[in-house]
């Protein structure tokens, strides 16, 4: 069993401008949701990933307080940065959105933005590389990282072997409305058979945090 867990609320998604991606914090309400998702692992885990993102390491900090005898691992499930982001510096959400918008109606995975952005391929391999080591570890296994990632993960999972080709871009970007994936949310895949199966996006732990 696995748990992805993405990160909590950060600056960027409380609408703040950011400038190192790599380096934005959670926010009081990202922490309260990171405290959240500590209270309900039912055991400790055999291991953790980390996300080389603060949001993300700071989100596994109460979970890591709760099981000091877990050593975690850095693991390449960092964000799909698709935006240089020397464009992105000094920027909101807000205003990063035309950006946004244009690359996913270019829908080419292939396409690279510039210096420090991944092309869809890149982020779907990442994804793929990710599920064959996770597919080697035993036991339970929590991995503290980021919504997109999350999302190429699962698609890695239910089309096996399939390249990230146009129509797997376009799922992906179908995902982003279809299937949210919130602050915090945990979403749990097992393997069996061979194959991967999730149990859907967890939120239910969230619902004492402050709106």
């Amino acid at each position: 069993m696995i748990w992805l867990v993405r990160h909590g609320e950060s600056e960027a998604n409380a609408g703040a401008v950011t400038f190192d991606y790599a380096a934005i914090a959670l926010t009081a309400r990202g922490r309260d949701q990171a405290a959240a998702v500590a209270e309900i692992c039912p055991e400790q885990p055999t291991w953790v990933g980390l996300s080389s993102y603060l949001r993300a390491r700071q989100t596994a900090e109460p979970f890591l307080s709760r099981y000091p005898g877990v050593t975690p691992v850095d693991l390449a499930v960092h964000e799909f940065t698709y935006l240089t982001p020397d464009r992105m510096a000094g920027t909101s959400l807000k205003e990063r959105k035309p950006l946004v918008d244009d690359y996913w109606t270019r829908l080419d995975p292939t396409f690279s933005d510039g210096a420090g952005a991944e092309s869809f391929v890149d982020a779907y391999g990442r994804a793929e590389t990710f599920l064959k080591w996770a597919a080697r570890q035993s036991g339970f296994g929590i991995v503290f990282t980021h919504e997109q990632f999350i999302r190429a993960v699962l698609l890695a999972a239910l089309y096996p072997g399939e390249s990230p080709s146009v129509d797997v871009m376009r799922r992906f970007f179908a995902l982003r409305s279809g299937m949210p994936i919130p602050n915090a949310a945990v979403v749990r895949l097992r393997r069996d058979g061979g194959r991967w199966w999730t149990g859907g996006v967890d939120v239910e732990h969230l619902s004492g945090v402050a709106q």
